[in-house]
């Protein structure tokens, strides 16, 4: 096992399954890939549509303003193609050997969201836009060296002409069958997690706030600097915590949380839906002050309070010599408890987290199919009787 630095408990299978995080067992908590895969696709709705174009008409998708095709470049951001790679991709396409497919999703604005072919999309632009030249060449030797306004008009025509092959992912997808999807084209690549695909999906203030929460000093304190940014599972965590409250306690923001969002064991939908609910306030907005000023609270007392008497952690076996990682469920539940008793005195805060490690419902709820409806629910009814019973 890993220093827990790198470990994260309590992650679904299906959030991070490119293997970032190497639980044992009996650490790895969430529903499985099976059970997953059966909850959701019973019902599940896949519009895809295939459409082609030409580079030209692509490029000129993403210079219009506001931009038609959005790459965003937070998105895969460490996925940098070397420049023998852009050379080859170049090289292909003035050879005509066809090249795989694009996938990208429509937006409610008919916005291309690229979900496969980012760095593909970056290379065609670039060379047209004479940034880099070609290097490295394993069969056009002569092209070697040469920027794009020195190809031949002949040269030129079969890269800015050449067709792209599309598929366009429509509504009424839904976030978790674009996710499959997505790793479904891109096995044997580098595989990212459904927090940097839903980052990309639901660009706007939801995006920015739990970015600005995740890089707060009280986050990494009550955290233990413990969870990484990179994957973006500190978002992740950040986002789950937002998403319960909200769920729980809307009605508390003069919002009618009870049919606001629904719940169905579908832990993907559910963080979209709350993104894009998000996302209709902006930054200055009154609900979005009252969400970070919350979060901010409850950050400093976890840190202060918490972290010194165990943290976010379970408690480990005596014979172990490594402290569990940080457990998800744990952590977001009882931030709720914190949110919710502003006036308790640290003594009666502490009294709780002990109260609830002993729980047994509790700790079922926290320890197993973290995910499921009926767990959830029993959580925070510990929570709930634990915050009326003191």
């Amino acid at each position: 096992m890993k220093s827990d630095e790198y470990l994260f408990e309590g992650e679904g299978t299906a959030e991070y399954q490119s293997g970032v995080s190497e639980t044992t067992a009996d650490d790895t908590i969430g529903v499985s890939a099976h059970d997953s895969a059966s909850r959701v696709y019973p019902n599940a709705v896949l519009n895809i549509c295939r459409d082609t174009a030409s580079v030209f008409q692509m490029k000129r998708k993403w210079e219009k303003k506001p931009s038609q095709l959005n790459l965003f470049p937070d998105f895969q951001r460490e996925l940098v193609w070397s420049p023998r790679q852009k050379s080859e991709l170049i090289e292909s396409v003035i050879m005509g050997i066809p090249l795989p497919a694009f996938y990208v999703k429509e937006d409610e604005n008919g916005v291309y969201i690229v979900v496969d072919g980012k760095q593909r999309f970056n290379t065609l632009f670039e060379f047209i836009d004479g940034k880099f030249k070609l290097s490295k060449l394993n069969i056009l030797s002569d092209y070697e060296g040469k920027f794009f306004d020195n190809l031949s008009p002949l040269d030129q025509n079969k890269i800015e002409d050449y067709t792209l092959n599309i598929y366009v992912i429509k509504a009424p997808t839904s976030d978790q069958v674009t996710f499959d999807l997505f790793d479904r084209v891109n096995r044997g690549g580098t595989r990212i997690n459904n927090q940097e695909m839903r980052n990309a999906l639901h660009q706007g203030t939801s995006t920015q706030l739990i970015h600005d929460l995740a890089q707060l000093e009280y986050f990494k304190q009550a955290t233990e600097y413990a969870i990484p940014s990179k994957h973006m599972k500190d978002r992740y965590l950040v986002l789950r915590f937002l998403a319960f409250f909200l769920y729980y306690r809307g009605d508390s923001l003069g919002l009618s949380s009870a049919g606001m969002i629904s719940y169905r064991s579908n832990m993907e939908d559910f963080l979209g839906r709350i993104m894009e609910f998000i996302n209709g306030y902006s930054m200055e907005e009154e609900l979005i002050r009252q969400l970070k000023d919350m979060f901010v609270r409850c950050m400093e007392r976890a840190a202060r309070v918490i972290v010194p008497i165990g943290g976010f952690r379970l408690p480990s076996q005596p014979e172990s010599k490594y402290r569990r990682p940080i457990n998800m469920a744990f952590f977001e539940s009882f931030c709720f408890l914190i949110s919710q008793t502003t006036e308790w005195p640290d003594s009666k805060i502490e009294e709780a987290y002990f109260a609830l490690l002993a729980n047994r419902d509790y700790m079922d709820a926290i320890i197993h199919s973290v995910d499921n409806r009926n767990q959830i629910d029993k959580r925070y009814q510990c929570i709930e009787q634990s915050i009326n019973n003191s």
